[in-house]
């Protein structure tokens, strides 16, 4: 016979059991799904909120993420499914997520994970790719964060605008990392219908925000809905006024085919 504290114990580990919901069949699953595959520091948070504004969208956060997973997910397509019936339970008829490649590879350690996607898109998922293109800046994004420790600001807030003297092995180290990982999300979506947004053309101008998310919308099949976010950049426009050590490190990507992420 079991003791009471027994149960309130196994009771808990239900309720924060990772596949849930996906074996309650109260919960409907939703027929609308998406996934945005990504990279950290590309607008996914602001992307994540301009597509909640939509009446009809429960766009989750980083569902591999170990913050939330709070561990390796041994069955992601169960897990996926278990979080997609979300959607319904917050009364939205679709669902997203959000999944960064680092989280699949190298977090989760799945040696298929290209076949997750497949599978997902095979079951009806549809698939945005959300990436930045200047490599260069990717990587300061990130140096950025480390330094100051900020990682969204919001208008009204304010944050140390810092100059940050930076090593160039470190910077050649994060874009060719990031052409790397550019190439392998390719080739993962190369058989994958999808759309893409791409940072500096769809996210980082405000004024674009309301043509991205109109256009993900009808991807959708939803109706356009009027968005915004009073998220702002952590970063500043000129590369000048960001590193210290400017002048190096353009002096040394002139006349490379590095040199255009100077721009």
């Amino acid at each position: 016979m079991s003791r009471p504290g027994e149960k309130l114990t196994l009771k808990k580990r239900i309720r924060k059991w990772k596949y849930r919901n996906y074996l309650d069949f109260r919960i409907k699953s939703p027929d609308n799904k998406f996934v945005i595959y990504t990279r950290g520091r590309t607008g996914s948070t602001v992307l994540t909120e301009l597509l909640n504004c939509h009446p009809e969208i429960f766009c989750d956060v980083e569902i591999f993420n170990f913050i939330y997973s709070g561990s390796r997910i041994k069955f992601p397509i169960p897990y996926i499914q278990s979080c997609s019936k979300r959607s319904s339970m917050f009364g939205k008829s679709v669902y997203g997520f959000k999944v960064k490649i680092a989280q699949l590879r190298v977090e989760h350690q799945y040696s298929d994970y290209d076949r997750i996607l497949s599978e997902l898109s095979k079951d009806g998922w549809k698939f945005i790719h959300l990436k930045r293109v200047n490599f260069l800046r990717h990587k300061l994004s990130s140096l950025m964060v480390a330094e100051t420790n900020i990682f969204h600001l919001r208008n009204g807030e304010t944050g140390e605008q810092k100059k940050i003297n930076v090593d160039f092995d470190v910077i050649m180290e994060g874009i060719t990392y990031g052409e790397e990982v550019e190439r392998t999300e390719e080739e993962n979506l190369k058989n994958i219908p999808h759309i893409k947004v791409i940072y500096e053309t769809d996210i980082l101008d405000n004024s674009k925000h309301q043509e991205t998310a109109d256009r993900i919308f009808e991807y959708l099949g939803l109706s356009p809905q009027p968005v915004s976010t009073d998220l702002k950049r952590i970063t500043v426009d000129r590369l000048q006024d960001m590193i210290i050590n400017y002048e190096e490190i353009e002096k040394r990507l002139k006349g490379s085919r590095f040199e255009k992420y100077l721009f």
